[in-house]
């Protein structure tokens, strides 16, 4: 549903247009029911956000109407720069030479626009980064379905000089599987959290609400055991709130799970973050059970995912988090696993990074 903001005409969606490797790898790769030299079939699977496409900040943090509308409009700008019509072919390309079976995507937007000031939700689609990648997966003869997609945050607000348009966003969930993997999905499902973090928003008055969730299905193999495949997407601006999020999928499609658990997405948590509050959320998913497979397959490694800056043009080492988890819950044998997104060859014809974070691959054993 999307959120207005209180000058009468004016909507939160940029306002919360606020809340908000190496390819050489592909040739480990092996399908979920294709046997390899380790002993046995595996299960591929990546975890991609795809980075909704500007800092929304400046837009919670202005404190009067005209901040307010140059703020949403360095945004609009800054989304058109770095465009997803050039990103999604280069994120089709690393998707297509890693060949997960199944993928968990974050921050797959829709950026709509309407008529200045309008109240009625907008609705001429600019960007709409699902049909975009799959249209390019299909280009190169690379089929991926949608199990399940969510909605998340729904915001608009108005943007100001010299565009005078409104712009609606809407953040998503997603969960692809790849056509001919072979996998028996079942039982697939999303939720929000209950606990959301709730943003003020000083130029309107107002406070939005950062809602997030998570999306999930449950996996029976020919050739392993069935498990539970779950993406999520964690909140980024609060620790507690993100510590909340993590016990509640601990008590939700974790816990309730009856085997085995993949869990996967960007957690905004990680053990060795700067902040030690930071780190809470994924300690609470490590306390409750979930291994991360990172540590497992590199040692000593500390396998930054994020970030490559918000233009996009950052060099390819000025990773310095490791926020990007694929994590799991009994009977798993991670073989496997690889980072992908800052190689120099896979960059869009204008010099872009696919995302500013990298994808992060695995091949899991299940038994």
């Amino acid at each position: 549903m999307s959120t207005r903001l209180v000058p009468r005409r004016a909507r939160a969606a940029v306002v919360a247009l606020c809340a908000v490797g190496a390819l050489a790898a592909q040739a480990l790769l092996a399908g979920p029911a294709a046997a390899d030299r380790d002993g046995g079939p595996k299960v591929t699977v990546m975890t991609r956000n795809l980075y909704l496409g500007a800092d929304l900040g400046p837009a919670i943090a202005a404190t009067s109407l005209p901040e307010f509308l140059a703020a949403t409009s360095e945004i609009w700008r800054h989304v058109q720069q770095v465009s997803f019509d050039e990103r999604a072919t280069v994120l089709a390309r690393e998707i297509d030479q890693a060949k997960p079976d199944l993928i968990g995507l974050q921050e797959v937007a829709i950026w709509r626009t309407g008529t200045f000031g309008d109240p009625a939700p907008s609705t001429i689609v600019a960007y709409d980064f699902l049909a975009q990648l799959q249209a390019e997966l299909r280009n190169r003869h690379a089929h991926y379905d949608v199990v399940v997609s969510q909605d998340e945050a729904d915001l608009e607000a108005p943007v100001g000089a010299p565009y005078f348009i409104d712009a609606r966003l809407t953040q998503r969930d997603v969960i692809l599987v790849r056509k001919g993997a072979h996998l028996d999905l079942r039982n697939a499902r999303s939720a929000h959290f209950t606990t959301n973090l709730s943003i003020p928003i000083p130029a309107a008055g107002t406070t939005f609400l950062s809602s997030r969730g998570w999306t999930s299905v449950d996996v029976v193999g020919k050739h392993h055991a069935s498990f539970r495949f779950i993406n999520t997407h964690l909140e980024a601006f609060h620790p507690l709130v993100r510590l909340a999020q993590a016990q509640e999928l601990l008590a939700g499609p974790v816990g309730t799970a009856p085997g085995p658990v993949v869990l996967l997405g960007d957690i905004n948590s990680g053990p060795e973050l700067p902040v030690p509050e930071n780190r809470l959320a994924y300690q609470a998913l490590v306390a409750g059970g979930l291994v991360d497979t990172w540590p497992i397959l590199h040692p000593g490694d500390p396998g930054f995912t994020s970030s490559l800056g918000d233009d996009l043009v950052d060099p390819p080492d000025a990773l310095e988090h490791r926020i990007d988890m694929i994590m799991f819950l009994g009977e798993v044998e991670p073989k496997r696993s690889w980072l992908t997104g800052n190689d120099p060859r896979n960059r869009t014809e204008s010099g872009l990074w696919p995302s500013d974070h990298l994808g992060h691959v695995a091949v899991l054993k299940i038994d």
